[in-house]
């Protein structure tokens, strides 16, 4: 049985895009990511997974149920963390965690929340009006995990949160996924914490389904940089002819830089291997990097059809 499973889904707004046939499956127990610019549809996505919007056409189920109006007893199974959250401001975090436990009936002083607390380094005895946007975060993670749930659905959710703390968070993700079974639906733009967590990920453009396959396979096809200097500068021919596999290609104070297909690779490093190489660094390309290319080539082309 699949955590979130979606199929032909629409959804407008006055006749706007929100998003257009959607079709996702994602199974219990893996952690998802789901990524796309600002404005391409993921936000009303987890809306629709939520409760928060209905549907303008399509099925959505969640952990089994058919998400169809309003059903608190399939919400009590969901931790959600907002990318904005918003608390009451007179009540300290303490406060705060402590309702949010009793609303689920979970007794705060038998659970591991305040040990998650401590990892995060989260200060709980402040009122919400004086906390900073890192420590909002800190107690939107808490209040997402306090009643156990099997599916974890987060919104942009390491903004305001520095690196160290972002690192105990991901941390405590795996720690859910691997010892609970967790689901954790990862919304995000910042491709790096896909590729560190995620064991699949859907891009969605425009408020459409791109692509879907696991992090291993985008990385696998992904383009290769290569960074190469040659002594003597005579092979700088040799250099030139290469370079223009690449229309990019950059060549300054006799370093050429260019970009390969992942096929094409082995070949080329064969070739540098004939030449008097003096200095050779080869980079695979990042999921952002992979992701902000194909996004702008479409964009462009989008343009172009715009313009004919």
């Amino acid at each position: 049985m699949s955590a979130i499973l979606l199929r032909n889904l629409n959804k407008t707004y006055n006749g706007k895009r929100g998003v257009i046939d959607l079709n996702l499956t994602v199974e219990r127990g893996e952690i998802f990511g789901f990524i796309g610019p600002n404005g391409a549809g993921k936000s009303t996505t987890i809306r629709l997974l939520l409760q928060l919007i209905a549907p303008t056409s399509g099925k959505i189920f969640v952990l089994g149920h058919r998400v169809q109006g309003d059903d608190p007893s399939l919400r009590r199974k969901i931790g959600y963390l907002p990318s904005e959250i918003r608390l009451y401001p007179d009540m300290t975090g303490h406060q705060t965690l402590s309702f949010a436990a009793s609303v689920h009936g979970v007794d705060i002083k038998k659970s591991r929340i305040h040990d998650y607390a401590e990892r995060l380094q989260w200060n709980g005895k402040q009122k919400i009006k004086s906390y900073s946007l890192g420590n909002r975060k800190k107690l939107g993670i808490l209040l997402a995990l306090i009643h156990n749930p099997e599916l974890l659905i987060l919104d942009e959710p390491t903004s305001g949160l520095d690196p160290l703390v972002q690192q105990q968070f991901f941390q405590i993700l795996r720690e859910w996924n691997e010892l609970k079974g967790t689901t954790v639906f990862f919304s995000t733009h910042i491709l790096t914490e896909v590729e560190k967590l995620c064991d699949h990920v859907a891009i969605i453009r425009d408020g459409r389904l791109v692509q879907v396959s696991t992090v291993s396979e985008i990385s696998a096809i992904s383009d290769h940089f290569i960074e190469v200097s040659c002594s003597p500068s005579e092979d700088a021919h040799r250099l030139q002819e290469l370079c223009q596999i690449d229309r990019n290609a950059r060549h300054e104070d006799g370093v050429y830089r260019f970009r390969v297909q992942n096929k094409e690779l082995c070949s080329v490093l064969a070739m540098l291997s004939r030449m008097p190489v003096k200095n050779l660094s080869v980079r695979r390309m990042s999921l952002e990097e992979k992701f902000m290319s194909e996004y702008a080539s479409e964009a462009n082309e989008t343009d172009e059809v715009g313009q004919i």
